[in-house]
């Protein structure tokens, strides 16, 4: 069965949303959480009432060899906790989840690496039970992958979709070489060439550059009947406008056709450079 996850705008918005048709949510922990909408401290996380729901941890910033200590402490902590499982990015959560014992169910959740089927099944006989998969995956590719592994899929369908992080502050240096001061916490890159903007905003000294909000909504169908076992919403740099495309979704997911001419799809439609079995 198909499930719909969401990526929360905030612990009032999981209040909210615990009384609607979603199997549960993805949450990011501060300081080791990028691209996500809702980001807590392990208190926070203690203390979060999702109504008997599912509830992820997704933990996808890169970790440097300063921060493994305190990786570690959080795994330890969350390994506490009544968690559904830990969606990660560093391998070095895999290896301290295997190391200490801790069984934390584990989610591949490697940006734009999770593209193929037999790297899918390498992870799930290292012992992880599901795969988050790249954004840059047609319709199709997410179906044959789900045929060829036994791992969970997860697949994104509806969000501002990551295009790049740069280890550097790009927002602030081009600021300081123009001589102009931070105004606002996102601001928006122009492309000439394809006569586009791209959002564009800083987080832990790095930078990250969004495209435009993918909506795969006419596609809930097709990836339902291929056993896809979680659709993901993010509401990153969203308003609660989210709450009718949410309402929208669980519609789908209960069999409402939607056949929207106007909604960017991302690579859902456009021929992966991938060898995806």
């Amino acid at each position: 069965m198909t499930k719909l996850l969401i990526e929360p705008l905030s612990k009032e918005h999981i209040k909210y949303l615990n009384n609607k048709d979603v199997a549960g949510y993805i949450v990011g922990i501060n300081n080791y959480s990028i691209f996500q909408s809702l980001k807590l401290s392990i208190d926070d996380i203690k203390n979060l009432d999702v109504n008997g729901k599912e509830l992820y941890i997704y933990l996808n910033k890169p970790i440097h060899n300063s921060e493994l200590s305190s990786i570690k402490n959080i795994l330890i902590e969350l390994s506490k906790m009544n968690i559904t499982g830990v969606i990660y990015e560093d391998i070095c959560i895999y290896m301290f989840n295997k190391n200490l014992n801790l069984n934390l169910n584990l989610i591949w959740g490697s940006m734009h690496l999770p593209t193929n089927s037999k790297t899918c099944n390498y992870w799930h006989d290292k012992g992880c039970a599901g795969a988050l998969l790249s954004t840059e995956l047609m319709v199709s590719d997410f179906i044959n992958i789900k045929k060829n592994t036994n791992m969970i899929i997860m697949v994104y369908l509806y969000g501002h979709i990551p295009i790049m992080e740069s280890s550097r502050t790009l927002i602030t240096n081009y600021l300081s070489h123009i001589n102009k001061k931070k105004e606002c916490d996102v601001y928006n890159l122009y492309e000439k060439e394809r006569d586009k903007f791209y959002p564009i905003y800083e987080e832990y000294d790095n930078t990250f550059i969004l495209e435009d909000v993918l909506n795969g909504i006419n596609v809930v169908g097709d990836l339902k009947d291929a056993g896809i076992d979680y659709i993901i919403l993010n509401s990153l740099l969203c308003d609660s406008s989210i709450d009718k495309v949410i309402d929208e979704y669980i519609e789908a997911l209960n069999g409402k056709k939607f056949d929207y001419k106007d909604v960017y799809t991302g690579f859902l439609f456009k021929e992966s450079i991938f060898r995806v079995k």
